[in-house]
C-alpha cells in the first residue's frame, strides 16, 4: 500500500499507509507504547499497532483537522474548542493517575500539547485527540495545564488571554492552580533555552526552529506573561 507523507512535522517524518501512521520511534518509545496501550480504550490518543519491518512504529490514524500551521481555523480558539482541550487533558490525566506509569508522580503528562499536536473535528470546533506522545513522562498536572495555557491561548492581550485561559481551565475542572503562571514562565524559558542549546549542539530540527527565530518569539511571549503575571494568576485562581 502506498505511503503518503503527512505534513506538519518539524522533528520526525510521518507517513500514512491506509489506516495506519508510520514514524520513527522516539528515544522513550517503550514508555510511550505502554502509555498508548493503557489509553487504548480512550478515543483521545492514537492506538499503538506495533512496529513494522523497518523499525517504524505503527499507530492508528485519527482523522480530522490538525492545526499544524498558522493561520489556524478561527474556531480553534473558540470557547467550545478550548473547553474541549481542557476536558481531554483532564481525561487522560485521570486515566493515568495512580498507575505504574505515573510512578510517584500525580499523572503522566504529555509535555508537548499544542494545536499542532491536536486532532480536531473537521470544522475545528472540538478537540478529539492528541498526537505525538514522544516526550510523555510522569509529572504534575500543573505541567500540562500550564503548557496548554501557553500554547492554545493568544498571549497578546488580556482581552484575549483571560477568556482563553478561563475556557481551558473550565474544561479541565477543579485543580490547584497556585503555581500556574510560574510554571508557564518555566516552560517558556526551558523551551527557548533548550532550542538554542540543541541547535548549537548540531540538532538539525532545532537549527531549523532557531533559524525561524522561534526561541526569540518564545522569549517575547514570556516577557508579556511576566508583565501581566498578577492579572493572569488572579483570573486563573478566580476560575478555580
Amino acid at each position: 500500500m502506498d505511503e503518503v507523507e503527512l505534513r506538519g512535522g518539524f522533528v520526525n517524518v510521518v507517513v500514512r499507509q491506509g489506516d495506519a501512521v508510520l514514524r520513527k520511534p522516539g528515544e522513550r518509545a517503550g514508555f510511550v507504547h505502554d502509555l498508548l496501550r493503557l489509553l487504548a480504550g480512550w478515543g483521545g490518543a492514537p492506538r499503538f499497532l506495533g512496529v513494522d519491518a523497518d523499525g517504524r512504529e505503527r499507530l492508528g490514524f485519527v482523522d480530522g483537522y490538525v492545526a499544524w500551521e498558522r493561520p489556524w481555523k478561527p474556531t480553534v480558539t473558540s470557547t467550545d474548542a478550548l473547553h474541549s482541550v481542557g476536558r481531554l487533558v483532564r481525561e487522560f490525566h485521570d486515566l493515568t493517575a495512580g498507575t505504574a506509569l505515573a510512578g510517584d508522580q500525580e499523572v503522566v503528562c504529555h509535555n508537548d500539547l499544542s494545536p499542532k499536536n491536536t486532532v480536531y473535528t473537521d470544522d475545528g470546533t472540538r478537540a478529539i485527540a492528541f498526537i505525538d506522545w514522544d516526550i510523555a513522562a510522569p509529572g504534575a498536572r500543573i505541567h500540562d495545564i500550564a503548557f496548554i495555557c501557553w500554547q492554545y491561548a493568544d498571549l497578546v492581550s488580556l482581552d484575549r488571554a483571560v477568556p482563553h485561559w478561563k475556557a481551558l481551565l473550565a474544561g479541565y475542572g477543579p485543580v490547584d492552580l497556585t503555581a500556574l503562571v510560574p510554571t508557564v514562565l518555566w516552560w517558556q524559558s526551558r523551551a527557548a533555552d533548550g532550542i538554542d542549546a540543541q541547535a548549537a549542539a548540531g540538532d538539525q530540527a532545532m537549527r531549523h526552529l532557531r533559524d525561524l527565530d522561534i526561541p526569540n518569539d518564545i522569549r517575547r511571549t514570556r516577557t508579556w506573561v511576566e508583565a501581566h503575571a498578577d492579572e493572569l494568576q488572579e483570573a486563573a485562581t478566580a476560575q478555580s
